[in-house]
């Protein structure tokens, strides 16, 4: 499914052509201002008398009619002219011969990243006399071996749009399908579609030049970082294969955005688009409930204008988009009644058709104990007929509160309980107990239902704010500047349905944003020479606060719930995410109270782009030489459960396993979970990897005959894989001695290796990147072009910057909670005032050498 292969071992295979192209791009970049060259264009054509015999040394000035630019050429001997460098735009052209008219034609349309050919009959006549022509067949690119789809401003202004993804039209270009799932609208990534049946998530995007698109954190497929407002985008081309050499480090497909700049004339614009809860109707539910809708609200507006800052020289184009949206929710759960949140499950009995005998066991109405009773998990004993406790001691009465369990002699020296009426309860998990809201739904009715008594409703918040600017300046007719810089901010703020830090349902505040940076230089020695460079940075942050502790500054999980020290080893303050099951409905989906788990993060990635290109025309040639460097970047912080994630069923305080009474709540009450209940505790570290992406080409478009033009390219890529900031990078190592010793099977091999300054990477050098082009376009009839060609190309591997979770053993721990005392099954052990009795472990790697 890849189109590069992972990274191989081969050190040692470093031949001088290698070391020639990985050099090649510092000695270009010395010399060269590029990368206009991959969205620019070029006119070329030739122009004969009306015998057909080519006229040299003919003057050609092309104008951009949208900014006063001109750009000239002259016949060679053959009669052929050339124009390159050209951005996508509207041009008129004019074409002067002593002997001929002049000959003006209007209304041509550039495409990124088009080759047009224009030939011309001059008529004999004086050059004061001029044939204009204004309406003109559609031109055809004769140059190229691969066109692409091309998305204007038309099909930008006129197509519906889901949620404004500009990158959604990308999916109307033959041979690109959506894979499944969702993936169209702003919130999916916006290049997460196939093309032509690679894996999906592989194309990159190049915005203005320069590559948007970083590294996934688990590696192998590319998200772009910055995706622009729709107002701000000119046009794109979507290439699918058989592109030259210019362009690597993708799956066979680019996407080639211009963006828009200004013009001789001022433009402009204001729109919004909105909907508001006042047009709305109620829910269902919160019908029901007789609770009103929360508000639902959505704002999206901006502003757009664009012109000259000095006429024929200097232009701007400033865009803004912002939204704001308020989206109502509405929750459901199963929360503790009054009495259970101090301790009394006495209701239990009533709501399985029990009552309570004189001894307050509750009991069946043919006398047989109740599922409505609860037993004292410190009197199992384990039965293996039964694969797990038999609890001896009823609770009277289901209450905590009022009874006193004997407590369990294997734990009696290393883990004491109080004495006294309820000293099996447990202090950290009766403070979470109250973080519950009291029941709202049915109470007191017969429609009540324990496991689903409460409802709630609140909005979620939304904003989004980001800004283009952008600038085109021509210092002389030899030498343009384009410079483009983009910044956007926003946040999605989850509702707090349970006005405190134990809500399940908030995610927490997630903020963040994205930055790009693209600056392209053009400088022509020549009418033969021209020199280009680009430089960009693209960077996307966000903060995902994690859970509702995020809301609550002053939260301390030690000093507010109890909780042991050695719950903030992670490094962020939060709430055990608990979740109780045995049927009660849980607000947060996966938990029930308390920060949900995996739900903080620091995610950064950046991709710095830096590539030049020398082209030179000679005859029927057209030669670019060209190097480019990718630097990305992964920042991420993910300790995913910061206090702990820790489960509670009904076994935890059944009769005997999965039977007999019990119930989840009161488990949590107890604080021990049951046989096969799980949690755990993780530390993590804010891993910092990085890598680069070094290419190398030589590129000859050759027009071979006036039908006929040839392609061929050679491309060499250099992938080198990640290291990290502190070198805190894990691998195996087939050939190190084992740490295991196996009696009879001594000298075992295998072992994990870490890095150190002298050996920071996972992988070996590959320095098998070639990437040979091949592409012809052949003019079969004056309105018919036959395309086809050759190429290998490769997309990221799994060796790039990546996140943690890969190479990362040994700096990483997670500590298991461990429900029974020696993992006997059936003594309680690990509660939540202590769940890892002295601490979790700390991660085993050695300490760095950097």
């Amino acid at each position: 499914m890849y189109f590069r292969n992972e990274v191989i071992s081969r050190a040692g295979m470093r031949p001088l052509t290698c070391l020639l192209f990985a050099c090649l791009p510092l000695l270009l970049l010395l010399a060269s201002p590029a990368q206009a060259q991959v969205y620019t264009g070029s006119i070329t054509g030739l122009i004969q008398d009306p015998s057909g015999a080519v006229v040299p040394n003919a003057s050609v000035v092309l104008t951009d009619t949208t900014k006063g630019l001109k750009y000239s050429a002259t016949t060679d001997s053959s009669g052929r002219y050339v124009l390159r460098s050209l951005p996508p735009s509207t041009y008129s052209i004019r074409m002067e011969a002593s002997g001929f008219r002049s000959e003006v034609q209007s209304s041509i349309v550039l495409e990124v990243n088009q080759n047009l050919t224009l030939n011309v009959s001059l008529q004999v006549g004086t050059t004061r006399e001029t044939v204009e022509v204004s309406a003109q067949p559609p031109a055809l690119a004769t140059e190229d071996a691969v066109t692409g789809q091309n998305l204007n401003r038309t099909f930008i202004n006129d197509l519906p749009l889901v949620g404004r993804s500009v990158f959604d039209l990308a999916l109307l270009t033959p041979g690109i399908n959506q894979p499944a799932g969702n993936t169209f609208g702003a919130n999916t990534m916006a290049n997460n579609w196939i093309s032509d049946g690679s894996r999906n998530a592989q194309a990159d995007i190049l915005i203005d030049g320069v590559s948007t698109v970083g590294v996934e954190q688990n590696t192998a497929i590319v998200n772009p970082l910055y995706t622009p407002s729709v107002d701000a985008v000119q046009e794109f081309k979507v290439q699918q294969s058989n592109f030259s050499a210019e362009v690597g480090f993708s799956g066979a497909t680019v996407v080639n955005v211009v963006t828009r700049s200004g013009s001789n004339d001022f433009h402009g614009g204001v729109y919004e688009f909105l909907r508001n809860d006042k047009l709305n109707a109620n829910n269902f539910f919160n019908n029901a409930a007789g609770i009103k809708i929360a508000p639902v609200r959505w704002n999206e507006f901006g502003v757009t204008v664009g012109g000259p800052i000095r006429k024929n020289r200097t232009f701007f184009f400033f865009d803004y988009e912002g939204s704001r949206a308020s989206t109502s929710v509405t929750k459901n759960a199963g929360v503790p009644s009054v009495l259970e949140r101090t301790g009394d499950f006495g209701e239990l009995c009533g709501y399985q058709g029990g009552t309570f005998d004189a001894n307050g066991q509750c009991l069946n109405p043919d006398g047989t104990s109740s599922d409505g009773q609860i037993w004292d998990p410190y009197t199992g004993v384990y039965d293996p007929n039964q694969g797990g406790p038999v609890r001896q001691n009823f609770i009277p009465f289901n209450n905590l509160a009022t009874y006193t369990s004997p407590g369990n002699p294997n734990i009696a020296s290393v883990h004491p309980i109080p004495s006294g009426p309820g000293n099996i309860i447990d202090p950290v998990t009766f403070k979470m107990m109250q973080l519950f809201p009291l029941p709202n739904l049915n109470v007191g009715t017969s429609s009540y239902d324990r496991l689903n008594n409460w409802i709630g409703t609140g909005a979620d918040k939304n904003r989004n704010d980001q800004i283009d600017v952008k600038i085109d300046h021509r210092f002389t007719d030899a030498t343009m500047l384009s410079a483009k810089f983009s910044y956007g901010s926003g946040y999605n703020k989850p509702a707090n349905l349970f006005k405190n830090v134990g809500d399940a349902y908030s995610s927490g505040l997630s903020d963040g944003g994205p930055k790009l940076l693209a600056i392209n230089v053009t400088h022509t020695f020549s009418p033969t020479t021209i020199l280009t460079v680009s430089l960009g940075l693209t960077r996307a942050f966000s903060f995902d606060h994690g859970g509702s502790a995020a809301d609550f500054p002053n939260f301390d999980p030690v000093k507010d719930l109890g909780l042991p020290s050695y719950i903030l080893d992670a490094g962020i303050r939060a709430t055990p995410s608990i979740s109780v099951y045995g049927g009660y409905s849980a607000e947060g989906g996966n938990n029930s109270i308390g920060t949900q788990a995996w739900t903080y993060l620091k995610y950064a990635q950046e991709t710095h782009h830096l590539i030049g290109t020398l082209s030179r025309t000679k005859g029927p040639h057209e030669l670019k030489f060209g190097a480019e460097a990718r630097l990305r970047r992964v920042n991420i912080f993910f300790p995913g459960i910061p206090a702990g994630t820790y489960s509670f069923d009904y076994n935890t305080t059944s009769q005997e396993p999965w039977s007999g009474g019990g119930d989840a709540m009161a488990g949590l009450m107890i604080g021990a979970g049951g046989p096969g209940n799980w949690g755990a505790y993780e530390i993590d570290y804010a891993a910092a990897t990085q890598n680069w992406n070094i290419g190398s080409f030589v590129q000859d478009n050759w027009r071979v005959t006036n039908k006929l033009t040839l392609n061929i390219g050679l491309r060499y890529d250099l992938d080198l894989p990640r290291t990290e900031r502190a070198n805190r990078i894990s691998w195996l190592d087939l050939n190190a001695p084992s740490p295991l010793q196996v009696p009879g099977m001594p000298n075992l091999k295998g072992g994990l290796q870490y890095a150190d300054k002298d050996h920071r990477a996972p992988y070996n050098n590959n320095y098998n990147g070639w990437g040979p082009r091949f592409g012809f376009a052949y003019q079969v009839k004056p309105h018919t072009v036959l395309r086809g060609g050759y190429g290998i190309y490769y997309s990221q591997n799994k060796g790039s910057a990546a996140g943690t979770g890969i190479s990362d053993q040994g700096f990483v721990e997670q500590t298991n909670w461990l429900n029974t005392y020696q993992n006997d099954g059936a003594t309680p052990w690990s509660f939540l005032s202590d769940p890892f009795h002295g601490g979790p472990r700390p991660p085993r790697a050695p300490a760095s050498d950097s």
